[in-house]
């Protein structure tokens, strides 16, 4: 595995080791910073992949760039956080 640097706001890591120290669903921050990754991916795709099939075009994966997913991105925004 490799080693990434973030920015993360003070307060959301505050949240997110209350929620581990108070239900120890994850061993980790990192833990839980790489299980929302993966979450948030298959949102995305997810949505775009809507978004292909409301349009009739065929499932390509150029089509997780660009427009669709700035729009999937605007629409699965998590609460609170801007």
């Amino acid at each position: 595995m490799k080693h990434y640097s973030l920015v993360i706001e003070p307060r959301l890591v505050e949240e997110i080791d209350s929620l581990i120290k108070k239900h120890g669903l994850y061993s980790s921050r990192s833990d839980f910073i790489r299980d929302a990754i993966r979450q948030r991916l298959i949102e995305i795709k997810h949505l775009v992949g809507k978004k292909l099939d409301e349009e009739g075009k065929q499932h390509e994966e150029e089509a997780l760039e660009g427009e669709f997913v700035d729009q999937a991105m605007e629409e699965v925004k998590f609460p609170g956080v801007h």
